[in-house]
């Protein structure tokens, strides 16, 4: 589903009009991800874990059955002849051939890899810091989806405007500073405003991140550069997920010292690889 909704954009929408688009996707991504990871701490308790899997199941085939007389809005023009294996990943390495595109994929894994590894153990963080109970921790960690829901289509409008040069870079720091304030003895507070803040630099890198994959490849092989991208963030957040686990051998501090370090370098670095990303108009200056 998420290729697919990239994809359409990239085909509805010229390239210095996508980020609005993607920002009203991507916010209703992050609204969602987050009430259902903050609905899900907090119902299990009274619930129990089955009936949150069977809840879920219900309400998905619900929207498939809503969605099914208006199946014709989402069709398109078949094939004639679908690609081999040889095919496809020639298509891949089209879109790997350029500087542009190998920068931007990089970005993207390890952008995956830093939010997973902080935000998925943030539920023990909590517990083990501030011995949370679950409803607290649910609480929390719905902050992360709230700056994008309220702010992904206003970041959008602003990327369309004044392009990606800047804000990438201060969403890769922004998120790298969240993690790093998590080390110290904070109130539980601060870390609530951390975890916004987290959230916020997610808002300001992988909504970008899309727009600029759309303008990597043509109308033909569109689908697979979205493809790829997925497949290269959600890579990053089980490997994220896995590394970040294995370090907290060593406990919180030295994990996010390290997940933290290395965020501020890639931002520090993205200044002078993404300067040329502003809209064509701003190109010449």
């Amino acid at each position: 589903m998420i290729p697919l909704t990239f994809a359409l954009i990239g085909d509805l929408f010229p390239f210095d009009q996508r980020g609005g688009k993607l920002g009203l996707v991507f916010a209703a991504m992050e609204g969602g991800m987050a009430a259902g990871s903050a609905g899900g701490a907090i119902l299990e308790p009274f619930v129990g874990w089955r009936s949150l899997f069977v809840g879920t199941a219900v309400l998905a085939a619900l929207v498939l059955w809503r969605l099914h007389p208006y199946g014709a809005l989402f069709d398109t023009a078949k094939l004639e002849k679908l690609p081999n294996i040889r095919q496809v990943f020639s298509g891949y390495s089209q879109i790997l051939a350029s500087f542009r595109g190998q920068r931007t994929y990089a970005y993207v894994l390890w952008n995956g890899i830093y939010h997973s590894g902080v935000y998925t153990w943030l539920g023990l963080y909590l517990s083990q810091r501030y011995n949370m109970d679950a409803l607290s921790i649910g609480l929390t960690i719905l902050g992360y989806g709230i700056p994008g829901l309220l702010l992904s289509s206003l970041i959008g409008r602003a990327v369309d405007r004044w392009g990606r040069r800047w804000l990438i870079p201060s969403g890769l720091i922004m998120a790298a500073l969240a993690g790093i304030v998590m080390i110290f003895d904070i109130p539980p507070t601060a870390t609530t405003i951390a975890v916004l803040v987290l959230s916020l630099g997610y808002d300001l890198t992988q909504p970008l991140f899309v727009g600029i994959v759309t303008d990597l490849g043509d109308d033909n092989n569109l689908g697979q550069t979205m493809g790829l991208k997925v497949f290269t963030l959600f890579t990053g957040f089980g490997v994220g997920s896995l590394i970040f686990g294995e370090l907290l051998r060593f406990g919180f501090g030295l994990s996010l010292a390290i997940f933290g370090g290395l965020q501020l370098v890639f931002g520090a670095i993205a200044v002078p690889l993404f300067w040329q990303e502003v809209p064509s108009r701003l190109r010449s200056d």
